[in-house]
């Protein structure tokens, strides 16, 4: 039984990251958390503790200071372990650039908190809006997403085609690396149904495959 009030979340936390102060503050802070309860898993250390635990989906918490990996290849890495997992990186305020943002969202990444002097205080806010299929992002990243994706249609869509709603939602999910399972939970269809979706996509973009959505770095790589 659980305090009412308080909102049980089925996806189990995991910090990624080999600085134990960090850790431990993290640990404290969802043991305070009010209004939600997770399940807190043993932290990961490394890369291969992250991408070795389990098949099962978890939200993990990236320490983008301690961990000498890219953050962006490491979710993928993750993902394809874990289907169904989300992620929020912890980043230094040096690193948290506009740039590096939108690269990382492109790369999967959920939600960003920097580690300046009040993210003990945002932590708790972002895994709430993540777990609730939210991303916890600046807005101007959004709408910088937003119009890449109008952008690639523009350029890419044959004359007389459009999308439909539920393909420019697919769209979006595919540009941010998603793979069919992913999409198929994110949106509540069959892969199936995900399947037929992202081949009209492409079809109608004129793109042999979804290589032709993704984008490397900051800018649309297609027009590069």
């Amino acid at each position: 039984m659980h305090a009412q009030g308080v909102t049980r979340v089925a996806i189990a936390v995991q910090v990624v990251s080999s600085h134990p102060l960090l850790t431990r503050a993290v640990e404290k802070i969802l043991a305070r958390a009010k209004d939600f309860s997770v399940d807190t898993l043993p932290p990961a250390l490394n890369e291969a503790d992250a991408v070795g635990w389990g098949h099962a989906p978890r939200l993990l918490l990236l320490d983008g200071c301690s961990l000498p990996t890219d953050l962006g290849r490491l979710a993928e890495r993750c993902r394809a372990a874990s289907p169904g997992s989300k992620f929020l990186a912890l980043l230094s305020p040096e690193n948290g650039s506009f740039a590096e943002k939108t690269r990382l969202f492109y790369w999967g990444i959920d939600g960003f908190v920097d580690l300046h002097k009040t993210w003990q205080t945002e932590l708790p806010l972002a895994i709430r809006a993540v777990l609730g299929g939210q991303p916890w992002v600046p807005p101007e990243i959004l709408v910088a997403f937003v119009k890449q994706a109008k952008m690639l249609l523009d350029a890419q869509l044959l004359p007389g085609h459009s999308l439909t709603a539920r393909e420019g939602q697919v769209l979006q999910l595919l540009m941010r690396r998603l793979t069919n399972k992913e999409v198929s939970n994110a949106l509540g269809i069959s892969e199936r149904t995900v399947k037929f979706h992202v081949s009209n996509i492409l079809s109608k973009l004129q793109l042999e495959d979804r290589r032709g959505l993704l984008f490397d770095k900051p800018g649309l790589r297609a027009f590069a």
